[in-house]
């Protein structure tokens, strides 16, 4: 798999080019100044764009790709990707040349033979002393492990695993191989890694909230914590699973659908029934069951119900979902022009925006090698098949950020070998730019993001990702085109 690397500049953005004068800015300044440009009026951007294109005449590397940074904000994405390809070749030893280079651990399967063109990468572009960029020999590194938990190399993976030097990085390092020298029984192991990838996400959350990159080390705190208790689980040692996942719930609101099934999990386990099938009505109240937590509620249910009325009783428990969603997006509504487009479908068939004047249109934008996009399909063809009989509420799923050459091919079959019933529109990246034009039109940061659009073509709500549970997705739809209307 391909590994995708940002822009890295070593620490350095360069004056180089400019006047005298300008050459006494300070970095964080100069930088600021770009930026402004690349947010101002069409004279702004002209003037950035000769300042980046005088930047590539300079004899530093960093010049150069601070002009392919700048290019890429102005929405000249093929301008940006042919100055970074220069660069590779103009300074062989330099940062480019190091991130194209260092592909080729990625591209082999291997672990001894990756080890060794790890090596020899690291030879001819070594790690800077003050651990700039630190990052992109961290993932190489990881890499390798990573190679080696796969082939049961244990002594290696674990040795690779505690080499990881970026401190915002450790944790979910050590979660990765964690995750791999499982599927070979190294089950103390993995706790061990486990373990400190927990205490090390605390300490981000508390006492080291404030170093850089903490936010990121901390986030995989409460689903380190569920895996931990997973493994506690299968051990049997129940009470003291309850306890992470204790702290698991205490870390997010709202607690993550694989807590509550793991505490209902454990609950029968220990022969708990009326706390397991408390907990699992709570999570089919809200809308997220899935077939896991269903299947352990019905366990519960013949323990304390003793009926066969299990249906019945879960849509008791949804009546007020309805409501409730409804006045949650009340508070979320918005009025935006919806940016017009016209895109060709998998099928070749040219559909606009414009088609469905007077209608609700439900926007999702997704990709093929998106997982929780995919995720959210199953609840958006329930979705579809609540307004089949509804002419005036159109889905459309706009696929994007293509990653593949055959990015149509590749939509419709996946589209088709599922069965979702849904028209797929192809955003594909411009020729001219290699900017995919719909997304950034509607300034998406993140996939999946989904905007219902009203009848006037405003939109009215954006919402992105995909918590979990078939029928709370399907109630956050319906209670947006139902608002949407109003």
């Amino acid at each position: 798999m391909k590994k995708i690397f940002p822009i890295l500049l070593g620490g350095c953005l360069l004056a180089a080019g400019q006047s005298s004068g300008q050459a006494k800015i300070s970095q964080d300044s100069l930088t600021r100044y770009y930026s402004r440009l690349a947010k101002g009026n069409d004279a702004d951007q002209q003037l950035l764009t000769q300042k980046m294109y005088a930047l590539t005449k300079s004899k530093k590397e960093a010049d150069w790709l601070t002009a392919a940074r700048f290019f890429y904000q102005l929405k000249k994405n093929n301008v940006g990707d042919s100055i970074q390809k220069a660069a590779a070749v103009h300074f062989p030893t330099g940062f480019a040349a190091r991130n194209n280079a260092v592909q080729v651990i990625y591209d082999e399967t291997d672990p001894v033979k990756k080890e060794a063109l790890y090596k020899a990468w690291i030879k001819k572009f070594p790690q800077d002393k003050q651990n700039k960029d630190v990052i992109i020999y961290d993932y190489a590194r990881n890499n390798v492990g990573m190679a080696y938990a796969e082939a049961d190399n244990l002594p290696k993976a674990l040795e690779y695993a505690h080499s990881i030097v970026s401190l915002f990085w450790k944790g979910q390092g050590w979660v990765g191989t964690a995750n791999r020298i499982l599927k070979h029984g190294h089950t103390a192991e993995a706790k061990a890694l486990l373990k400190m990838a927990i205490e090390d996400a605390y300490t981000f959350r508390t006492t080291r909230k404030h170093e850089e990159g903490a936010g990121f080390a901390a986030v995989g705190y409460p689903g380190y914590l569920s895996s931990y208790a997973q493994l506690l689980f299968n051990d049997k040692e129940y009470d003291s699973a309850l306890v992470y996942l204790k702290r698991a719930e205490e870390a997010e609101t709202p607690v993550r659908p694989e807590v509550n099934q793991m505490y209902a999990k454990i609950l029968l386990a220990k022969g708990d029934y009326p706390q397991a099938f408390t907990r699992l009505s709570e999570v089919a109240a809200a809308g997220k069951l899935n077939p896991g937590s269903k299947a352990m509620l019905a366990e519960a249910y013949a323990k304390v119900r003793g009926d066969n009325h299990l249906e019945k009783y879960i849509d008791s428990l949804k009546g007020g979902l309805d409501d409730k969603m409804k006045a949650e997006f009340a508070k979320q509504i918005i009025k935006e022009p919806a940016p017009g487009f016209t895109l060709k479908d998998v099928d070749g068939n040219t559909v606009s925006l414009a088609d469905y004047k007077g209608k609700t249109v439900v926007l999702d934008f997704w990709a093929t090698w998106c997982g929780p996009c995919k995720a959210s399909f199953p609840a958006m063809k329930k979705a579809m098949e609540k307004y089949k009989n509804d002419p005036n509420v159109k889905f459309l799923f706009v696929h994007t950020w293509e990653k593949e050459e055959n990015a149509t091919a590749s939509a419709k079959k996946f589209i088709t070998g599922n069965n979702y019933p849904f028209q797929v529109l192809m955003d594909l990246k411009d020729p001219a730019t290699g900017v995919n034009k719909v997304v950034d039109s509607y300034k998406v940061r993140g996939i999946p993001t989904k905007f219902v659009i009203d009848g006037k073509g405003n939109i009215r709500f954006r919402f992105t990702g995909f918590s979990g549970g078939d029928d709370a997705a399907v109630a956050e739809v319906s209670a947006m085109v139902t608002l949407a209307n109003q």
